[in-house]
């Protein structure tokens, strides 16, 4: 008896120690994937707060370059209004100039756009008092001496053109009313009356 209970002793003690050492290597082995977790969740961390920022940093960037190009949209129609205010106000600038100035300008519309023969010229009401039969003859007799042989009849008066005049044949019809005119123009028109007002800015 007394040797098996040595027996039994040693096989005890022996299991006490084996399992005291694996209770021991467990906790270790338990503290490191503590620590290793641990760590991984700090870099976890840190690389999410990192992410964080950095996505912050690019909203606040992408932001900063929406607000940027908003101001600049809002900034190029501001300037496309004005541009498109003053060249709808040419018409008017034209017919302000003068009264000698202005049929100067009249004349050498029909010099260069009369066709040959008969024309009926429509006014602007506005200009009744301005161009008339003899207006209209001494021009014709302009183009004569150019070889040109036309012959104008004033023929009505339009409300609805702030300025210039229509030339009408039995087939053909030119439109020089002003706004016609600044209308065909506007491409040629704009990039100029922008450089006047904005010059290079």
């Amino acid at each position: 008896m007394d040797n098996l209970d040595r027996l039994k002793s040693v096989i005890l003690q022996e299991a006490r120690d084996r399992a005291a050492a694996i209770v021991a290597e467990a906790r270790a082995r338990g503290e490191r994937v503590v620590q290793e977790a641990r760590a991984r969740g700090e870099k976890s961390v840190e690389e999410a707060v990192a992410r964080a920022e950095q996505a912050a940093a690019e909203n606040e960037r992408r932001a900063e370059i929406g607000r940027s190009l908003s101001k600049r949209n809002a900034t190029l129609k501001a300037r496309g209004d004005m541009v498109d205010t003053l060249i709808s106000e040419i018409p008017e600038g034209i017919r302000a100039l003068g009264k000698e100035r202005y049929l100067q300008i009249i004349r050498k519309m029909m010099l260069e756009a009369a066709p040959a023969g008969k024309v009926d010229v429509v006014v602007s009401t506005r200009d009744k008092a301005l161009i008339s039969d003899a207006f209209l003859s001494a021009i014709a007799a302009e183009l004569g001496k150019q070889g040109r042989t036309v012959s104008f009849r004033l023929a009505g008066y339009d409300e609805s053109i702030k300025g210039g005049f229509l030339l009408k044949t039995e087939t053909l019809e030119v439109d020089c009313s002003l706004d016609a005119l600044v209308a065909m123009s506007e491409d040629e028109l704009a990039p100029l009356v922008a450089e006047a007002l904005f010059g290079g800015r």
